[in-house]
């Protein structure tokens, strides 16, 4: 019989027991004012889709200053790694877009500005120009309001989302937590689950075509899903099988898995390496508002072959702060860890890096352009009249205090 690795089990031995509370403090929660001064408060949903702290936040940045910290030389040869073809114009595309990405837990507010624009600020006060980049932007939102009820809120009507501490106890969820444990290959991921990379509700319908006809069965009541042939085997909580195919809930068109794994982040496994997933009732909703802390300056150590650099970091010449995600694939899966969790990156070639997290497991990752050649360089903070860049190709490994 085939050994299998236990990511729970990792978790277990690594240090103290996993934080998640059983309680309701892991939904979204928070104030929505309008445009005309109307304001709703009470748990929310980002469409149909982010529900939970731990949920991620995606956008583009508007702009990247750390770009003028770079002469014009590197910034052509960075410019290279962004090639995106030829406009119209036949010109290349200028822009180095960086994408945004934080947890909901690590904001403060979100300030909705004209169009695809808004501003986000962090816990610790600073603020983030955003221009799109996801459906995150642009938005319906769900406030169940304790007085009004549950209420729909178009982007366009929205000034302000003001996130606060989540009751211990909703009286009025929009549904329970999926959670289970989902087997890929020779490793089962236990947590919190998005399927198809947006249900995470058991309100949420799973989607698909048996020889009869269509099925829209509510994630409440399947007790587990398994890939087959060209489709998936879906087992209900009544004992009942049904053979689904059609869509891309239970075919390979299904965007991915994510599990919640605390102390690692977010695991999203394709359908090329999923199995099987079980369900199970969830011991709470997650960790709470208050579990999260103030954004953090990246800082630590820089080692080349030339020598160490100690300092303030930017990463990627993008990532500043502790709350923002590394992000790499092993195999079909993608690994989404925040930086505050990461205590070193051990580079392994042009291709691939060895992420050492500060519970004690090392992840290898490649392919995203945090972990291989497609990163645009570090720039270190230490001491001089300005930042030492620092090529990828020249990077050993990073330390983070």
């Amino acid at each position: 019989m085939r050994a299998r690795i236990s990511f729970a089990l990792a978790l277990c031995l690594a240090s103290a027991p996993p934080a998640f509370a059983a309680s309701d403090v892991g939904y979204l929660y928070g104030r929505v004012e309008t445009n005309d001064g109307q304001t709703y408060e009470g748990e929310l949903r980002w469409g149909d889709e982010e529900a939970f702290w731990d949920d991620e936040f995606d956008a583009d940045k508007a702009g990247n200053d750390n770009l003028a910290y770079v002469d014009d030389r590197t910034m052509d040869k960075i410019r290279a790694h962004h090639w995106d073809g030829l406009d119209f114009l036949g010109m290349a595309n200028p822009d180095l877009d960086h994408i945004f990405a934080v947890r909901f837990g690590d904001l403060k507010r979100i300030e909705v500005r004209r169009g695809d624009d808004a501003i986000a600020e962090f816990r610790n006060g600073d603020e983030l120009a955003l221009h799109g980049g996801s459906n995150d932007i642009g938005a319906l939102i769900t406030v169940v309001d304790t007085k009004r009820g549950r209420q729909e809120l178009r982007w366009s009507r929205i000034h302000t989302i003001t996130f606060e501490d989540t009751p211990a106890k909703l009286e009025d969820k929009l549904g329970e937590p999926l959670y289970g444990t989902v087997r890929s290959g020779k490793y089962d991921f236990t947590g919190r689950i998005q399927w198809d990379n947006d249900e995470d509700l058991s309100i949420d319908k799973l989607d698909g075509e048996t020889r009869d006809g269509k099925e829209h069965i509510a994630f409440g009541e399947i007790a587990s899903i398994r890939k087959y042939h060209s489709g998936s085997m879906v087992k209900l909580k009544s004992g009942e099988e049904l053979y689904l195919t059609g869509t891309n809930d239970v075919n390979g068109d299904n965007r991915g898995i994510v599990v919640k794994v605390p102390r690692i982040g977010a695991i999203k496994v394709g359908w090329e390496d999923f199995d099987e997933v079980d369900f199970s009732p969830a011991p709470g909703s997650g960790r709470g508002y208050e579990e999260y802390w103030q954004a953090r300056d990246l800082v630590g150590t820089v080692v080349t072959k030339s020598g160490r650099y100690d300092g303030r970091i930017i990463f990627d010449l993008d990532e500043a702060l502790d709350c923002e995600l590394l992000q790499g694939m092993s195999g079909h899966t993608e690994y989404i860890i925040p930086f505050r969790d990461i205590a070193r990156i051990r580079t392994e070639g042009p291709h691939r890096s060895v992420v050492e997290l500060r519970m004690g497991l090392k992840i290898e990752l490649g392919d995203g352009q945090d972990v291989s050649r497609k990163n645009d360089g570090v720039l270190v903070f230490d001491g001089g009249a300005k930042p030492r860049y620092v090529e990828w190709r020249d990077v050993q490994e990073l330390v983070f205090r």
